[in-house]
């Protein structure tokens, strides 16, 4: 019953915020054409097809050397305080490396090759890339407690899995830095 003008007043409900609308659209899309392939609804119905997507924003951010710096501070200082250590290793380690959050996190030891200086990903969003790694990651990925029975670079509080909680700890340290605007 949802009609191409219900999916258009939604997206323009949502327009201050058009990244967020467009993923909106994006899901519905994909939602109404499962729904014709299963048979809910005739084929070509789609209420999505032909509304425009809104324009969005590319927000390239990057880091002074002061910030940087400042970062570093607030990262020694979570160190010294017993803030958990794969936490601190995955955020240098996404500095080091500008690999996404999730390819650090899921790192394995297999990935790493420190005979050529890289990591060997399997799998990410952009394939299957090689990144190479400069002198402090690969230092930072020697240091590294490995543990028993866990192939994961960053292990978790559950044995044989990787560390999962980086996003509040992250908010936090960044909020400490005065990097409130930093991804």
């Amino acid at each position: 019953e949802i009609a191409r003008a219900d999916v258009v007043r939604l997206h323009a409900a949502m327009k201050d915020h058009p990244t967020t609308a467009n993923r909106c659209l994006a899901l519905l899309s994909k939602m109404f054409n499962l729904a014709e392939k299963c048979g809910y609804r005739p084929d070509g119905t789609n209420p999505t097809r032909h509304i425009d997507k809104y324009p969005e924003r590319r927000i390239e951010r990057f880091l002074s050397e002061v910030e940087l710096a400042r970062l570093g501070d607030v990262l020694d200082g979570a160190e010294r305080a017993g803030e958990h250590p794969s936490v601190v290793a995955a955020i240098r380690l996404l500095i080091f490396t500008g690999c996404r959050r999730n390819e650090i996190l899921t790192l394995k030891w297999e990935h790493v090759d420190f005979e050529r200086g890289c990591l060997r990903l399997t799998d990410s969003k952009t394939g299957a890339p090689m990144v190479p790694l400069g002198a402090p990651a690969i230092e930072l990925l020697s240091g590294l407690s490995r543990i028993e029975g866990n192939p994961y670079v960053l292990p978790g509080a559950v044995p044989g899995k990787h560390y999962v909680a980086l996003e509040k700890a992250w908010r936090r340290l960044r909020g400490q830095a005065r990097l409130d605007d930093v991804r």
